[in-house]
C-alpha cells in the first residue's frame, strides 16, 4: 500500500458556550437586586438598551415578543404586584447586606435545618434597629410551630454579629453585649433592670438599689454608655429587610393556591428600535455597530423573560409540593428535592439549582428564600408517604419536651414510640437529630431532673 498524505473530514458535535448561554445562565442565577445592578450597566454600554419606567413606554420601545404566562393547575400569573412603596433601586449596595450576613452565620453555626430556618424567618421581622418586635407567639403561630422553637432560633439569632442583634427591647440589646463581653455583673444587672433610672440620672437612687459607691457607679454607666443600642443602625442605611420577593402565593378564587410573579422587582429593559432605524438606515461603520447592540439588547431582554417565567414554573411547581405549609406551617412540608422539580418541568437540575437561589416567595406565612422548601424524608412503616426530616425533628423535640422528670425518654425509645406512629426511623437518626438540635442525652437530662 502507498504511503502519502491525505485529507480526512470528520464530523462531531458539541456544546458551545456562547457568550449570550453565558450571559443567559449568569441572569438565572441573579437575585432580583442584583439583576437591577446588573441591567443598569449594560443599559451604560449599549445605546440601544433602555431602562425606563411602565409609565414612559410608547410605540418607539419594542421588547422581543412574549408568550403568555404558563398556567398552572395551582393558577400561575404575572402580577404588578403591591409593592408601589419599595423601590429596589435605592437598595443596591455593593458590599454585602446586614441580612446576607446574618443569613450566612446562622447557616454556618446551626447544624438543626428546622431551627436555622425559623431563624431565618426572623431575620426578615427585624426593624430598623435590628430588634426583634413582634411577640413570638404571633410568629410561632403564623410559621405553625410551638413557640419553644422560636425561642430556640432567636437564641441561634442573638448569637450572630452585631452582638446585640435581635433584642427584643433595649434592656434586652444591652445585656446581650454585656454578656458576651463578659461584663454583665452585679452592678450593670441593676443598671439594665432599671434604665428608667438611669434615663433621668437617678444616681442615689441605682448606688442603693446595687450598693456600690458612686464612683463605682460612675464607671459602670460610663461603659454602659459606649454600647450600641442599635446594632443594624451602621448597616444599609438602616434597612434590613431587603429580601424583596420574585413571588407571592395567595388564596386562588376558585381554590388552592395562587402563584404570582411580582414584576415590580424585575427591571423593564426595551429595545429602542427608532434609534436604530436612524442610526442603521446610511450603512456607515456605525451602522454595523448599532446592529451589533440592537442584537445583544434583543438577547438580553429575551433572557430576562425567560428567566422571569422558569422562576414562574419553578415557584409553581414547589407550591403544588409543599401547598400544606401555607395552610398548616413548617409541620405541613414534604418532602421535596431539586430532581424532583427537574423531572415535572423536564429541565436540569442545576437550572432548578440556580432559579431557587437568592429568590423569595412571600405568602401571609412570611417571606422566604425558594430553597426554604426543599427537604430530606424519612420514610414511613405504614405505606404513607414519606415525612419531612424537619417534621420529624420537630416530633422529637414534642417528646423530649414533654416527658416526665421521672420517665426520661431514651433515644430508642424515641424511636420506638416514632416507629409506632407510622416513621421509619432508627435510634442512630433520632441521635443525629436531637444532637443537632442541641437537646442533652437521657443521661444528661435524667440528672438535670434529681
Amino acid at each position: 500500500m502507498a504511503l502519502g498524505p491525505r485529507l480526512e473530514v470528520n464530523q462531531t458535535q458539541r456544546l458551545s458556550m456562547t457568550p449570550q448561554l453565558r450571559q443567559a445562565i449568569s441572569l438565572l442565577q441573579m437575585s432580583n437586586v442584583e439583576l437591577f445592578d446588573h441591567i443598569a450597566e449594560e443599559v451604560e454600554k449599549n445605546p440601544l438598551l433602555e431602562l425606563v419606567e411602565p409609565e414612559t413606554l410608547h410605540d418607539d420601545f419594542v421588547a422581543t415578543p412574549r408568550g403568555n404566562t404558563e398556567l398552572a393547575p395551582i393558577h400561575s400569573t404575572v402580577s404588578s404586584g403591591n409593592f408601589e412603596d419599595f423601590d429596589p433601586l435605592a437598595n443596591i449596595v455593593d458590599e454585602k447586606t446586614l441580612r446576607d450576613m446574618l443569613r450566612e452565620q446562622i447557616l454556618l453555626s446551626d447544624r438543626n435545618p428546622a431551627r436555622a430556618a425559623c431563624a431565618l424567618v426572623l431575620v426578615d421581622e427585624l426593624d430598623e434597629h435590628g430588634w426583634l418586635t413582634a411577640p413570638l407567639f404571633e410568629i410561632a403561630d403564623r410559621l405553625g410551630v410551638p413557640q419553644a422553637a422560636i425561642e430556640e432560633a432567636l437564641e441561634t439569632l442573638q448569637a450572630c454579629d452585631p452582638v446585640g442583634i435581635g433584642a427584643r427591647d433595649l434592656r434586652e440589646c444591652l445585656e446581650i453585649q454585656l454578656k458576651d463581653a463578659d461584663n454583665f455583673t452585679d452592678v450593670m444587672q441593676v443598671l439594665t433592670a432599671n434604665l428608667d433610672a438611669l434615663a433621668i440620672n437617678d444616681l442615689p437612687k441605682l448606688e442603693t438599689l446595687a450598693k456600690v459607691p458612686h464612683a463605682e457607679m460612675d464607671d459602670a454607666i460610663k461603659a454602659l454608655r459606649q454600647l450600641n443600642p442599635k446594632p443594624a443602625a451602621h448597616f444599609d442605611n438602616g434597612i434590613v429587610q431587603v429580601a424583596i420577593p420574585d413571588v407571592t402565593v395567595g388564596r386562588s378564587a376558585v381554590g388552592g393556591w395562587a402563584v404570582e410573579l411580582n414584576t415590580d422587582a424585575l427591571p423593564k429593559a426595551l429595545v429602542n428600535e427608532q434609534y436604530f432605524s436612524e442610526v442603521a438606515k446610511d450603512g456607515s461603520e456605525a451602522s454595523e455597530y448599532v446592529t451589533e447592540c440592537r442584537a445583544n439588547a434583543r438577547f438580553l431582554v429575551k433572557a430576562m423573560d425567560q428567566r422571569a417565567k422558569t422562576i414562574l414554573r419553578v415557584a409553581t411547581v414547589i407550591v403544588r409540593h409543599q401547598n400544606r405549609f401555607f395552610d398548616e406551617g413548617i409541620n405541613g412540608l414534604r418532602p421535596l428535592t431539586l430532581a424532583t422539580v427537574a423531572k415535572e418541568l423536564d429541565i436540569h437540575e442545576s437550572t432548578v439549582s440556580r432559579v431557587t437561589s437568592g429568590k423569595y416567595l412571600y405568602c401571609l406565612r412570611g417571606t422566604f428564600e425558594l430553597r426554604f422548601f426543599f427537604v430530606q424524608g424519612i420514610g414511613r412503616n405504614d405505606g404513607g408517604n414519606d415525612i419531612a426530616a424537619p417534621v420529624v425533628r420537630e416530633k422529637i423535640r414534642k417528646l423530649v419536651a414533654e416527658e416526665q422528670p421521672g420517665k426520661v425518654l431514651s433515644d430508642e425509645k424515641i424511636a420506638k414510640m416514632l416507629q409506632e406512629d407510622g416513621v421509619d426511623v432508627a435510634r442512630r437518626t433520632v441521635a443525629k437529630y436531637r444532637e443537632a438540635m442541641g437537646i442533652p442525652s437521657s443521661s444528661q437530662r435524667r440528672r438535670k431532673h434529681i
